[in-house]
């Protein structure tokens, strides 16, 4: 099993925000490529039901996503905010001691490369030029206080509707994503019965490792990228107590609304652009035992389907339910030998006290039934 909490600490702990250069976006995601290309596992399992799209998928060579919309559990990926969190980093940005040291910084020419990229569209040396040389501080302790003020009736009248746009911004984004889910084990009972139809279903064996690579496409802003630089966005699920907090996202939420009404011609600043992936990855550690890891895809920027194909890949191995009938057993195992796949059957395994079920070779089972066949 993978160190999840190595991968929670790298994830969480990469930010990348809108006045990040690309060179240092570009070394941030690089870290978090490396990672998954050295920790990926060589095997992972997928379960499926016996149905004529999952069939004619396994036939195909092909891997199908959902929109989190049609997951089971309504409140997969999704996160909580902390406006008091985001409230103080407000007011203490609008204390008087930090106006003036801003100032001093840009009357002595240090106009950050960062600020230059939070603020494209304001012409930032004319404004510098505009600052008069004495600047009355009880004046400017005034107007910081107005300004808190308003900020605070604003945010008064205004914040059921950014709750709103919170909620309904972030699983907007997920739902252009398509999702397909992977475990690192396929000997869990619970799981059989969960996700394989109370065993009457199958799980199909992935080799990623051979097929996963860095990405080859030359984006032009490399801070947009939530794919992690991979060919395939193939990362581990991340099992905590907590929902993730996207305070950040609902401070760029704040911003479009207070520039939206108040009519100001502004870019709005991203604290933190991997928050859908963040969210997107994090689950209730009440399902720790499926050791999920999680396949997205970047976004679909066209109208809404709930199933897409999203990856070609051949399995390398099947294993059928215990219950399976014998019309699904005899499909697959005759598509398993045109294409080369191991086929497997799922039994109880009687030797060890553990709940677990253990993977028989399908051939050795069908030998043993013709010799007891036979002896007859």
């Amino acid at each position: 099993m993978v160190d999840r909490k190595e991968f929670a600490e790298l994830l969480y702990g990469t930010i990348i925000n809108s006045t990040n250069s690309k060179e240092n976006a570009f070394e941030k995601l690089s870290k978090i490529r490396g990672w998954l290309l050295a920790n990926t596992p060589k095997r992972l399992f997928r379960f499926r039901r016996c149905n004529e799209y999952s069939i004619e998928a396994l036939k195909e060579d092909q891997i199908w996503g959902t929109s989190i919309w049609e997951f089971n559990d309504p409140y997969e990926c999704v996160p909580c905010y902390n406006f008091e969190t985001l409230w103080g980093k407000i007011t203490q940005s609008l204390e008087s001691q930090k106006f003036f040291q801003l100032i001093n910084v840009l009357k002595e020419g240090g106009i950050l490369p960062e600020i230059k990229r939070a603020y494209p569209s304001i012409d930032i040396e004319q404004m510098i030029k505009n600052i008069p040389d004495v600047i009355d501080e009880k004046d400017v302790k005034e107007k910081l206080d107005i300004l808190k003020k308003y900020l605070s009736i604003f945010i008064g009248t205004s914040f059921e509707e950014m709750v709103h746009r919170f909620y309904i911004g972030i699983q907007a984004e997920e739902a252009q994503k398509q999702i397909a889910c992977f475990s690192e084990q396929n000997n869990s009972t619970l799981m059989w019965g969960h996700y394989a139809d109370s065993h009457k279903g199958f799980w199909l064996e992935y080799d990623f490792q051979s097929i996963l690579k860095e990405c080859t496409q030359n984006c032009i802003d490399i801070r947009c990228c939530n794919n992690f630089m991979l060919n395939y966005s193939l990362a581990p699920i991340i099992y905590t107590k907590e929902r993730f907090d996207a305070t950040a996202y609902f401070s760029t939420v704040m911003q479009a609304l207070l520039y939206e009404k108040n009519q100001i011609p502004m870019d709005l600043y991203y604290e933190d652009i991997l928050i859908v992936s963040k969210c997107m990855l994090t689950k209730s550690i009440d399902w720790e035992y499926e050791n999920e890891w999680r396949l997205f895809t970047p976004n679909f920027n066209d109208e809404y389907k709930p199933y897409r194909k999203i990856a070609s890949l051949r399995p390398v191995a099947l294993y059928m339910g215990a219950k399976i009938t014998k019309e699904n057993e005899s499909v697959l195992y005759e598509v398993c030998k045109n294409k080369g796949i191991k086929c497997f059957k799922m039994l109880q395994d009687f030797h060890g006290k553990e709940f677990i079920v253990r993977a028989e070779p399908y051939e050795k089972i069908i030998d043993v039934v013709n010799s007891n066949f036979h002896d007859k």
